[in-house]
């Protein structure tokens, strides 16, 4: 038999699995009678789980529980979810974060009372349930009290958590903590002329990271422009550099996209250089050495026609070949009616699909918004809510490079159950799965999951990939044109969606090759899959 290569890469998937529940029923994470779930986040977690966290009430106040889910949807922890956290909660939620590091933990930041005043503190949560830093640190606010943190998980294991406090003007204070959460001997805190807020991290390879931020001349609502401050591994400060000088609604939470480079990419909901009562969509880009594209940014579209949102979607980084991409909500000027378009930018930040980017979904009443971009090998996947108050389904769609829904797969259902949804999440694809996260209301509030997958093509070239490819034949093996970096591993999951070998491997030099176990594969199309160091996973699919 003679091996024939398919288009792959770690955005392809494997064999539907039959643990998660059909689009129409989905998984549920967390949903019991009484219970007032609220608030989930979700992270990737070790071989292919997803960590999902939220606080829920039964009347008497509010706990923080999780779950981690195994690749196929199946709970790995107590039905109910693992109690992280007890500590008495404000009668408000707030914003707060969840990550995981390179150890596959989970990492989550929230705020809770338990020294007599709201503020920040952090918890650790192993694969096996287990909560080394026990019931959580506290990260007390140097001045104020600490709000909406968000976690940076370093190049070094260090975690980084900033927030922003209720001083007036309000400021942005920053904790390093060390693995074993043994706290840095001070808690930085960034001030400016009027409020700081809405910090966000984004980590460098040399142990060090970009601390980007909202600056406001007014009060808190108020117009603010982006900001950021790179600091080094050993915590110092350089310059305050501008993004852009667009102006940034007091509302939105802007969400940097790490460029592979030391830099970020980030998009803003911003206003119509025609016209600045309508809102319209900027991107930009800050470099490893505090360059930008341009002092604004670039639009994702001209004209005054339609409003432009972001919503909660940030751009998706293909590669450096391909740009970045970036599915958006457009609006008619009533917004009544809302539809969803796309645009890529390269690298420099010129526009690749025209001035008016590329409709993905026309204008209607059922109002379709993004709320994730995941980047697969050849452009997007969106991941989408639609419908009216109370009765909203979720869906998806791959958009290739030239901003056309790609069919087959066309639109991916995701939950066909009409009902109140809130607070979506995805995690990027692993394996060739992402999973989706979500509250719902069809039955009280509980929280569901569901893994979208993208069915393979065909037309790869060899060059989209130097880390592994296939040669076919007879006697396929698995090429290392660039070798690889540390030990690796290498799977080969059937059609299935079921391991049938795995083997660890050395570091391979230039052009070493390792031959396949085929020997008594039966027909069908197989998923190979090289994982790295640190995460990285590349897969190519091959049909036997």
């Amino acid at each position: 038999m003679r091996a024939t290569l398919l288009y792959s890469a770690l955005t392809f998937s494997l064999a539907s699995n039959a643990q998660w529940a059909a689009p129409s029923v989905n998984t549920p994470v967390r949903q019991a009678s009484g219970v007032e779930a609220a608030t989930p986040l979700s992270a990737s977690g070790p071989d292919g789980s997803t960590y999902v966290c939220w606080f829920e009430s039964d009347g008497s106040g509010y706990v923080l529980r999780m779950q981690r889910l195994d690749a196929n949807g199946v709970a790995m922890w107590d039905p109910d979810g693992l109690l992280v956290s007890d500590q008495p909660q404000n009668s408000a939620l707030f914003r707060y974060d969840l990550a995981s590091d390179g150890a596959g933990n989970a990492i989550v930041a929230f705020q809770d009372e338990r020294t007599g005043v709201l503020d920040v503190v952090a918890c650790k949560v192993g694969p096996d349930g287990t909560l080394p830093w026990g019931d959580g640190i506290s990260l007390p606010s140097p001045t104020g009290t600490g709000l909406a943190p968000n976690i940076g998980v370093l190049t070094d294991d260090r975690l980084v958590f900033a927030w922003t406090t209720d001083a007036s003007p309000s400021t942005v204070a920053l904790q390093v903590v060390a693995p074993d959460g043994t706290l840095s001997p001070t808690t930085a805190e960034y001030s400016a002329p009027g409020n700081i807020n809405r910090p966000k991290i984004v980590p460098t390879s040399d142990g060090g990271f970009w601390l980007q931020y909202v600056e406001q001349t007014g009060n808190f609502l108020s117009p603010g422009t982006l900001k950021a401050i790179r600091i080094s591994a050993a915590s110092e400060n350089g310059p305050v550099l501008s993004v852009s000088s667009k102006q940034v609604s007091g509302f939105y939470f802007p969400q940097p996209v790490p460029d592979g480079h030391d830099g970020f990419y980030v998009a803003i909901n911003t206003g119509n250089v025609a016209n600045a009562n309508l809102t319209d969509v900027y991107i930009a880009r800050l470099r490893d050495d505090g360059t930008t594209w341009s002092e604004t940014g670039t639009p994702v579209e001209e004209g005054a026609t339609t409003q432009r949102y972001t919503n909660t979607a940030a751009p998706a980084l293909v590669s450096d070949e391909d740009g970045l991409m970036m599915a958006y909500s457009r609006t008619n000027l009533n917004q009544d009616q809302g539809g969803i378009a796309v645009q890529r930018l390269d690298t420099a930040g010129v526009r690749q699909l025209g001035t008016a980017g590329v409709e993905v979904l026309p204008l209607s009443t059922a109002l379709p918004v993004p709320f994730a971009n995941a980047p697969v090998v050849d452009g997007i996947m969106c991941a989408t809510m639609q419908g009216g108050f109370s009765a909203n389904t979720l869906s998806a769609f791959r958009i290739g490079l030239d901003g056309s829904v790609v069919d087959p797969p066309g639109e991916i259902d995701v939950c066909t159950v009409s009902s109140g949804k809130d607070d979506p999440t995805l995690v990027p694809f692993r394996d060739g799965q992402a999973v989706a996260v979500w509250l719902d209301q069809r039955n009280g509030a509980g929280i569901y999951a569901q893994p979208i997958m993208i069915p393979t093509g065909s037309g790869i070239t060899e060059e989209t990939n130097t880390a592994m490819l296939l040669r076919g034949g007879v006697r396929p093996a698995v090429v290392f044109p660039s070798g690889t970096v540390g030990r690796s591993s290498l799977r080969i999951i059937g059609p299935d969606g079921r391991l049938i070998h795995e083997q660890v491997l050395a570091p391979q030099t230039e052009g070493a090759s390792i031959q396949l176990p085929v020997t008594g594969m039966s027909t069908g199309t197989y998923a190979l899959v090289l994982e790295q160091a640190r995460g990285r996973t590349v897969q190519r699919m091959m049909v036997w």
